[in-house]
């Protein structure tokens, strides 16, 4: 591979990275609990009742607008990185 083919593919990777990123923060602040009592009642709720779709579908539905705003599901780490 020339040292040209890798500046491009570095170039492109980049330039995907922040729109990746803005979309990250984005679904981030969208789908995490904002205050940690939030996510506590979520969480208690979801112990109580062995309902863990109450804590997934969150996670799922930013997955879909991951998919749809990117045009590619999302990778393992970038699933840990948002939720």
């Amino acid at each position: 591979m020339s040292q040209d083919t890798k500046l491009n593919e570095v170039k492109i990777v980049s330039n995907e990275k922040e729109k990746l990123e803005d979309v990250m923060k984005d679904l981030e602040q969208k789908v995490n609990p904002k205050p940690v009592a939030e996510g506590m009642s979520q969480l208690a709720k979801a112990v109580q009742t062995n309902d863990s779709s109450i804590l997934l579908s969150q996670m799922l539905q930013g997955a879909k607008e991951f998919e749809a705003r990117v045009g590619r599901p999302m990778t393992y780490s970038e699933m840990r990185a948002m939720w």
